[in-house]
């Protein structure tokens, strides 16, 4: 038997950062798309935007710089401030696997 769980964080009891933003924002990180990143985790490319704009509307601070096209093609990046978040997120959700992990072991003993 394992035990599972989800970590997400709130602000104002507003979802702030949960699985799916986590995976939409290390998807961007990763593809430098939106686009991209909406489709790889399976939400269409305006809930991306609204996510990441609730996010940034939370924080206070952006979390994308978006390039329009041109010769480089355009692009999104994200900021420190996101970079920052998706560590942090990483970090709680291994500290809570191995907390939950130990906890289940012991129920199971």
């Amino acid at each position: 038997m394992r035990f599972r769980f989800k970590v997400w964080s709130e602000i104002d009891n507003r979802p702030l950062m949960g699985p799916g933003r986590y995976r939409l924002l290390s998807s961007l990180q990763q593809t430098g798309s939106i686009n991209a990143a909406a489709t790889e985790v399976g939400i269409s490319y305006r809930r991306a935007w609204a996510q990441i704009r609730e996010m940034e509307e939370l924080l206070g601070h952006p979390l994308v710089v978006a390039n329009r096209g041109g010769t480089d093609g355009g692009g999104t990046r994200l900021t420190a401030e996101a970079v920052k978040l998706i560590k942090q997120y990483e970090k709680l959700s291994r500290k809570m696997d191995r907390a939950v992990s130990a906890s289940g072991a012991m129920l199971t003993e």
